[in-house]
C-alpha cells in the first residue's frame, strides 16, 4: 500500500493494528496502536486500498483505551457487547484482528482467566486465542458474536497466552 496522505518519507509511519466498530462512525482500539494521533488512518480491504482519516475522540493512555471517529464512510458495527461479569472460564471465544497486515484473521480459544489489572480497576480477560502483533485493538467475541473485549497483548515466549481489555471498560471515561 502507498503511504497515507500527509505522511512523508521523513516522518515516522503510523503503527499497524486493528479496531472494532461500535457504531456507524466510532471505533474502539488500544492507544498503543496509535503512535502518532496526527496521522491516524483506517484502511479498508473490502473497499480496495482506500484510506480514510480518523480522529481520536477519547484516550486513556494508562489504561490503553482509545476511541476513534471516522466521518467519510459508514462502518458496520458489532451486534452486541457482553458484560465482563457474565463471562465464564472455559468458555469459547474468537479473536479477530490483522496480524502482520492479514486482515480479518480469526483465531479460536478459551477464556482462561479473568482478573483486574494490578495498576487500575481495569478488567482483563486472559485467553488462549492467539494474539499476534498487529492484532492489538481487534475484537474478542463470544460464540454468539457479542464483543467481550479488545485484544491488547500477549506474553512473549508464551504460546496462546493473550489478554483483552473488557469491552465494557471502553465505555468508561
Amino acid at each position: 500500500m502507498n503511504k497515507p496522505p500527509g505522511i512523508t518519507s521523513n516522518q515516522e509511519e503510523s503503527s499497524q493494528g486493528s479496531a472494532v466498530a461500535i457504531s456507524s462512525n466510532i471505533l474502539l482500539t488500544n492507544c498503543h496502536v496509535i503512535k502518532n494521533p496526527k496521522h491516524t488512518f483506517i484502511f479498508r480491504d473490502d473497499a480496495g486500498e482506500e484510506v480514510y482519516p480518523v480522529r481520536v475522540i477519547f484516550q486513556n493512555q494508562k489504561a490503553d483505551r482509545c476511541q476513534l471517529e471516522v466521518w467519510k464512510i459508514k462502518l458496520q458495527p458489532v451486534e452486541g457487547v457482553r458484560s465482563y461479569g457474565s463471562l465464564q472460564i472455559g468458555e469459547k471465544v474468537y479473536a479477530i484482528g490483522s496480524p502482520r497486515s492479514l486482515t480479518r484473521t480469526l483465531s479460536e480459544g478459551l477464556v482462561s482467566g479473568l482478573s483486574n489489572s494490578k495498576n487500575s480497576d481495569q478488567k482483563l480477560i486472559q485467553t488462549s486465542a492467539p494474539i499476534s502483533p498487529g492484532s492489538s485493538g481487534g475484537g474478542l467475541f463470544d460464540d454468539r458474536g457479542n464483543l467481550v473485549g479488545i485484544t491488547t497483548k500477549s506474553k512473549k515466549d508464551s504460546q496462546n497466552f493473550g489478554f483483552a481489555i473488557a469491552a465494557e471498560d471502553f465505555f468508561r471515561k
